[in-house]
């Protein structure tokens, strides 16, 4: 892989775990009695644009990589993060073959 490719992928990484870290303060307040409307609304807001950074940066390592952007990004986005993990396996395990 070379470092585009590589820096892609630890965006879009970075931007999936900062959707996780959204999505479990957001569970975590709506187990309170009252939460405050404001608190969910900003949460569901980080959750839905880390999201969507995520898929952004997966289609740019889709394009990086040559891979079809029409067959793997409805998965990715389909099956998040399985999705995401299969296509980072499948590209690992294909460099690891190009470098042997």
């Amino acid at each position: 892989m070379n470092s585009a490719v590589k820096t892609t992928i630890e965006s879009a990484l970075v931007a999936l775990f900062a959707a996780g870290c959204c999505l479990w303060f957001l569970v975590s307040a709506a187990n309170m009695d009252e939460p405050p409307a404001a608190r969910i609304v900003l949460l569901a807001l980080g959750l839905a644009i880390c999201l969507a950074a995520h898929w952004a940066f997966m289609a740019m390592v889709l394009k990086r990589s040559g891979r079809s952007l029409l067959l793997w990004l409805p998965l990715v986005v389909i099956f998040v993060p399985v999705g995401s993990a299969v296509l980072l396996a499948m590209m690992s395990a294909e460099d690891k073959a190009q470098q042997a």
